[in-house]
């Protein structure tokens, strides 16, 4: 995700660290960094924001004082408009998912598409190229046939209720933020069911997994090293599509979504040389 894409939408990066100036100016002109790099010694701002990395223990001091890796995305009107934040200093989410969360319908990642006689689908990462370690926004876009309805959450279980699963090895969790469903008297079943129909839209994300940079014995508890390269997401859309007159057997699509995971940044030093 480049900076020129960032501002295309009408945002202005800009990272802030509990570093010292000097510090960050080292670093910005050793990695080249195209965005302000605010110095926050003290941690002052983290902690008034409530962003201070409580996993890091006061003695630690090389990292103790820093945030919790996200981002916030502020309006012109000094409101936070949307915010996005992990758990552990390895984890990231990217500027992409931000990108996807606020402004879908114009921002062009990855896609898989499903079609059959209930419905037609669009899978869609917000981009197709990640970090290990780094969460991106996953989209669901589902246009029913004229006639027909499924399945949402909450329906018995001798029902297919509408769910999307991934299952890549280098994937480490996922979620989706499905819309409610609306319930529905369907009269050849004399019950009342949660359905959707028409259109649907979601929001979710997925984490890659976190990557060693280089493999390592002593780091392999925290995790196996992912080889840079093409990596296959692959994942099932499942869904019962019913109608007035035949309900259909559940149906399980599977799917992929090409994605490229990336080398870690190698140390200022080797950019130099």
């Amino acid at each position: 995700m480049s900076l020129d894409t960032l501002r295309t939408h009408g945002i202005h990066a800009a990272a802030i660290t509990y570093d010292a100036p000097e510090t960050l100016h080292t670093f910005g002109e050793a990695y080249q960094i195209g965005y302000p790099l605010l110095s926050d010694v003290g941690s002052r701002v983290l902690r008034t924001f409530g962003i201070l990395n409580t996993n890091i223990p006061e003695d630690h001091a090389m990292m103790y004082g820093i945030p919790w890796p996200g981002n916030y995305l502020i309006a012109p009107n000094k409101t936070v408009h949307d915010k996005l934040f992990l758990r552990d200093y390895q984890l990231r989410p990217s500027a992409a998912a931000v990108l996807f969360r606020n402004f879908t319908d114009t921002v062009s990642g990855t896609v898989a598409e499903i079609s059959t006689d209930v419905l037609r689908a669009t899978v869609m990462l917000s981009t197709d190229r990640c970090f290990p370690g780094q969460e991106i926004a996953v989209g669901l876009q589902i246009r029913l046939n004229p006639g027909w309805h499924i399945y949402g959450t909450s329906v018995p279980t001798n029902y297919q209720a509408l769910t999307l699963t991934f299952d890549s090895p280098v994937v480490a969790e996922h979620s989706l933020n499905l819309p409610p469903p609306t319930p529905l008297l369907l009269k050849a079943l004399g019950e009342t069911l949660s359905v959707y129909t028409d259109e649907i839209q979601a929001v979710g994300a997925l984490r890659i997994k976190w990557s060693p940079p280089v493999p390592a014995p002593f780091m392999e508890a925290l995790g196996a090293h992912i080889e840079p390269g093409e990596y296959p997401i692959t994942g099932t859309l499942r869904f019962q599509g019913c109608n007035d007159e035949v309900c259909a057997m559940p149906q399980a699509i599977p799917f992929t979504v090409p994605m490229r995971i990336e080398a870690g940044v190698p140390s200022a030093a080797k950019l130099q040389t």
